[in-house]
């Protein structure tokens, strides 16, 4: 019996860009029950690293421009995160906000990986525009990407989207029915393609009704010509099940029915998963709170490593460099400061 690297699905078309990534329907072996596998993940390598105000990276950056987090594929790197991002939240980056905090994390992280995916995966296929050359980045808060009588894209916090209905109620007669993590335009062999991005850590609550009538059927009037895509990204065991993970790479049963549901109404589905586990999550989203309080200049608590010795005391913030460095006056034993130009690694 062919295993799932080695069966091919009948139904892919050299039309699909991403038929590699699709699940497929195949059975282990002669005893055993069919399964759905995926057997291609995105293939990117990414890593993050943590900056403080002070890192060679924020050399000549006005303060709102300073990298707090960075993420880096191959020899590329990406901001992620700058003080600007931190002081203009809608939300405080403190322990009442910590869902919110390493939901966008999720978000930003994700987002990184999927462009860089489609901008790299086929020579045939190029990241499209969806904005006219009304656009402007530093002016798009409230931007109409597209609309029909009843539908209006819009965005909301560049670069997240909502999808608003004209329904008479709300402002202006629309309501807000459907936030988006990421939205991508690829054009691949002359055929328009859309990908929807949604990110979730370890808890897969995705309605597919919600997903079919407040997503793709707005969409579907608003880009009449396109093929949909709905690119679910998590972490690697809310879409595969543990046992025989390395052999089969089989789907739960949540993530069987994302598929088969958008599948019967011509959507594809992309599972693609972190590279980071939930302990980096949790150190990412401590450091941008640190980070947060030292840039408002209150109060702040360190969880990092602190290295005593009988001159120096460095204390670290879950960075990879020191918060601070305190060094002993030898004739008047007090401690003074050394400031910090910290190298980038």
């Amino acid at each position: 019996m062919n295993s799932p690297f080695e069966t091919i699905n009948q139904n892919k078309t050299s039309s699909d860009p991403f038929s590699e990534f699709r699940p497929f329907l195949w059975t282990p072996d002669s005893t055993g029950e069919p399964i759905y596998s995926v057997k291609r993940n995105h293939g990117i390598t990414g890593t993050y690293k943590l900056h403080n105000l002070n890192d060679q990276i924020n050399d000549n950056r006005i303060t709102f421009d300073k990298v707090i987090v960075e993420y880096v594929i191959n020899d590329c790197s990406y901001v992620v995160f700058t003080v600007a991002d931190l002081l203009n939240s809608p939300y405080p980056f403190d322990q009442q906000s910590e869902g919110n905090i390493l939901g966008e994390i999720a978000e930003r992280i994700s987002r990184r990986i999927t462009k860089y995916f489609l901008k790299h995966w086929s020579k045939r296929g190029k990241t499209g525009g969806i904005f006219d050359q009304r656009f402007n980045i530093r002016n798009c808060e409230d931007f109409i990407v597209a609309h029909t009588n009843q539908y209006v894209l819009k965005i909301q916090q560049y670069p997240n989207l909502i999808i608003l209905k004209r329904t008479g109620r709300g402002k202006y007669g629309y309501e807000n029915i459907k936030e988006l993590d990421g939205f991508f335009d690829y054009r691949y062999m002359g055929k328009r393609h859309i990908l929807v991005l949604e990110s979730k850590l370890e808890k897969v609550n995705v309605n597919c009704d919600d997903l079919i009538n407040n997503l793709f059927t707005p969409l579907r009037q608003l880009f009449p010509e396109a093929v949909f895509h709905y690119v679910l990204f998590t972490d690697k065991y809310s879409v595969y099940s543990r046992s025989n993970f390395q052999r089969w790479r089989q789907i739960k049963l949540l993530p069987i029915r994302i598929h088969e549901r958008l599948n019967s109404e011509g959507i594809g589905t992309l599972f693609f998963t972190f590279n980071e586990t939930r302990e980096d999550f949790e150190r990412i989203k401590n450091f941008l709170m640190i980070q947060y309080r030292a840039v408002r200049k209150e109060a702040l608590t360190l969880f990092g490593k602190t290295i005593i010795s009988e001159k120096e005391l460095t204390i670290f913030d879950g960075g990879e460099t020191p918060h601070i460095k305190l060094v002993k006056d030898p004739l008047s034993g007090m401690w003074r400061e050394i400031p910090l130009r910290h190298k980038s690694y």
